[in-house]
């Protein structure tokens, strides 16, 4: 695999890690990413996502109105996102605006101040946000899944419960804020034409400086639970499946398995598509994946089918994980490898994905884009297959959700 993607710039502005990925052209993609996702909810079930909302309703200089007038103004893509491991920020600029939309990132990170209405507005808002992932059965029955399989910590739902968002308090968003959204917990990276003097300067006016705060890591999550777990909802038609499995997190491994899964997994040329979709005509949605962070990380894999096809779609997904344990064949393998090589193709022509994906492996430890491509690129078959096989004895958790 011959790689495109290079080893950003890296350097530091205070306690803040800073990538630069120079490349020709008007635009700048900034990402920033803060390691305060949801596995740092602690007592408060959802607080990682409801602070990624209020980052967007008022700071000391700006009303929520103003901060998306000026966002607009900037004529970039400004907007964020929360997982279980980080909240990340981004904005694409032209590059003469980067020093402005920095200005702006800072302005939300460091002097948000949580304006009471617009609080009790955001509430209402993500509990529709949960109450309609809620009427989703696929989302109904990967929440519930995870839940079980992880427990406490990893296992609830990033955007909480409406309960724990009802529960949750002003004064414990400005708190949240307050612990982790600090340049010792930040990594920022900047893909584009802008010239490093210019962000150097920007961030002299607009990031602060000082050693403030300090990483903080959350418990490491562990699988709780294994077997069957089995869900009711009398308004279905359709059984749908989802499988954990738990796997190690080391990147070589996690790496590993991926490949194993795109054989195993859900495209068309892959087992259980042929399967399930080709031969048996089960179903119709079919997904599968390698989902992990610094410390954890699982295989998913989910399905489904007609209501009283439930138990035949079950037998299926076993049979067809067991079989795949005596191996894969060579052009099985050479078809896995060029998925890759194309998903890695299309991030080193996007500014924003490439900007995402360095600041977000940077702030959780993992290995840079060029790293994990030139890693991939030397994983022996044998070690794919070792790694599906280390799957089939892992912990593993079957949900099933049927009417």
């Amino acid at each position: 695999m011959r790689a495109r993607l290079r080893e950003p710039r890296r350097f530091k502005h205070g306690a803040l890690t800073v990538l630069h990925d120079p490349l020709p052209g008007p635009l700048t993609a900034i990402a920033l990413v803060v390691r305060a996702g949801s596995c740092f909810d602690g007592a408060h079930p959802g607080i990682a996502h409801m602070t990624e909302h209020m980052l967007f309703q008022g700071t000391r200089r700006l009303d929520q109105a103003t901060l998306n007038r000026r966002a607009a103004e900037l004529g970039g893509e400004h907007d964020a996102d929360t997982g279980y491991e980080d909240v990340t920020l981004h904005f694409e600029v032209f590059n003469q605006d980067v020093e402005e939309a920095l200005a702006l990132l800072a302005e939300q990170c460091f002097r948000s101040t949580v304006p009471v209405d617009r609080f009790a507005n955001e509430q209402r808002v993500v509990i529709d946000e949960i109450r309609g992932r809620q009427e989703d059965p696929a989302n109904y029955v990967h929440e519930h899944a995870w839940a079980r399989f992880f427990g406490d910590g990893l296992g609830h739902p990033v955007c909480g419960t409406v309960s724990s968002v009802r529960r949750m308090t002003r004064q414990a968003v400005r708190s949240f804020i307050a612990r982790h959204f600090v340049p010792a917990n930040m990594c920022l990276a900047l893909v584009g034409g802008v010239a490093r003097d210019t962000i150097r300067r920007a961030l002299a006016h607009t990031f602060p400086r000082g050693a403030r705060g300090a990483r903080l890591r959350p418990p490491r999550p562990r699988p709780r639970a294994s077997g069957l777990l089995r869900l009711r909802r009398t308004d279905l038609a359709q059984a749908y499946l989802v499988r954990l499995i738990a796997a190690p997190p080391t990147p070589r491994e996690v790496l590993a398995l991926s490949l194993a899964v795109e054989i195993v997994g859900a495209d068309p040329d892959a087992r259980l598509f042929q399967e399930i979709r080709e031969r048996l005509g089960l179903g119709y949605d079919l997904s599968a994946g390698v989902e992990h962070g610094r410390d954890w990380a699982v295989a998913v894999l989910s399905a489904s089918a007609a209501r009283d096809e439930e138990r035949r779609l079950r037998e299926t997904i076993d049979r067809t994980c067991r079989e795949a344990a005596a191996g894969f064949s060579p052009a099985e393998l050479r078809r896995a490898r060029k998925k890759v090589r194309y998903r890695f193709a299309r991030l080193a022509d996007s500014r924003l994905e490439r900007a995402l994906a360095h600041a977000g492996r940077a702030a959780c430890d993992q290995p840079s884009l060029a790293s994990t491509e030139r890693m991939i690129a030397r994983l022996r078959p044998a070690e794919v297959e070792a790694a599906w096989r280390r799957a089939l004895i892992a912990p593993t958790l079957t949900a099933v959700l049927r009417g």
